[in-house]
This record gives C-alpha cells, structure tokens and sequence, in this order.
C-alpha cells in the first residue's frame, strides 16, 4: 500500500535543514507510535515551518508550532 503526501505549499525563504527537521520529526512521531502516514503529514508541517525562517537551528520549529500549523492545514 502507499499513500501521496503532498508539501504544503508555503512561502520558502531557506530550505536549509528542511530534510533535517522532516527526518527528525518523522523519527520522534514513529517512536511516540503513529502509525507511517500520520507521521509522514507531521514532518511534512514541521518542514514547511521550516523553509520559511532562515538559517539552520533556529528554523527548527517547536512542538507546539508544528501542532498548531497543523490545525490551519
């Protein structure tokens, strides 16, 4: 079985450590025991959080932004 996770479409300003942070929320998501899609949508918010702040570490957004850009998409 697969599944199509689309971006989200967001304004990019920097895409450095976008594959970073969607590797590494993907990873926190499987361990907490999401099931693969849902942690699939997970990273993909964490990542366009990221790409619309510049530079690396400090584009890294926290839980609490991820799970509210969540409830905007």
């Amino acid at each position: 079985m697969s599944e199509w996770i689309p971006a989200i479409k967001v304004e990019a300003v920097d895409t450095t450590a976008a594959g970073d942070v969607y590797c590494g929320c993907l990873a926190v998501a499987l361990s907490e025991g999401r099931n693969l899609t849902d942690s699939a949508r997970f990273a993909t918010a964490a990542a366009a959080i990221c790409v619309t702040r510049l530079g690396a570490q400090p584009s890294a957004p926290s839980r609490n932004e991820i799970d509210a850009f969540r409830g905007k998409v």
